[in-house]
């Protein structure tokens, strides 16, 4: 089989979450960091033959990107790379999926019915991420007073700290203060859908791939209305 460039561009970003990635067979790929603060899901065009686990997860994109337009063979215990004028070939071996951090069952990670539902464009995102960049700070906040949602970028634990604001819609009533570290949004590039649990949860729903996110919100600092 061969992947398309939408699946290595997933494969990609899940790299940054974690090293490894453990996959079932079938559509549907998902990684969790380490210490399961940032998990991503996505479906892909492609169907997995079996259930196999990449402990280095950059260098089979790396072995990928050598061959370029090759093909893969998904055998027992390895997955092996073929140039496309079947001169060339290697393999990488599957690890136990024991040695990956796997993601928790579904079910516990369900928002389905959020508290707070706003979105977020790529424009705002990338803007508040520069922002983040160039003053040091390590939160992203949304924040409501009911009538306007800004998203800052500031630390909350200074308070001579900078305030970088960007509004990014209109409120309904509700107030709150959603405090997040900026460490964890490794997200694709797109527009967004923005759900959160007052339990502790967001999720990040792209509205251009097929691709979620769930992110870990810092409970103890925000304040829910």
């Amino acid at each position: 089989m061969k992947l398309s460039a939408n699946t290595l561009e997933i494969l990609k970003n899940f790299s940054t979450i974690n090293q490894g990635i453990s996959v079932k067979a079938g559509s549907s790929v998902g990684t969790v960091s380490n210490i399961k603060t940032v998990l991503g899901m996505a479906t892909v065009e492609e169907k997995f033959p079996k259930d196999f686990a990449i402990y280095d997860l950059n260098k089979f994109l790396a072995k990928h990107s050598l061959y370029g337009d090759c093909e893969l063979d998904f055998q027992e215990d390895r997955v092996v790379f073929v140039s496309s004028d079947k001169k060339r070939s290697d393999y990488i071996r599957y690890c136990s999926p024991t040695l990956i951090t796997t993601i928790p069952a579904t079910k516990s990670l369900a928002v389905d019915h959020p508290d707070y539902s706003f979105e977020l464009t790529q424009k705002d995102l990338d803007w508040q991420r520069k922002s983040a960049g160039i003053s040091g700070s390590p939160n992203f906040v949304f924040r409501s007073d009911g009538k306007k949602i800004q998203f800052v970028s500031t630390d909350i634990k200074d308070d001579s700290s900078d305030v970088s604001s960007t509004t990014i819609g209109d409120g309904d009533g509700a107030t709150f203060e959603i405090v997040m570290k900026v460490e964890y949004f490794k997200m694709l590039d797109g527009d967004y859908q923005i759900d959160i649990a007052k339990k502790g949860l967001a999720k990040f729903t792209n509205k251009n791939k097929k691709v979620v996110y769930y992110i870990a919100i810092e409970s103890l600092q925000s304040t829910f209305g």
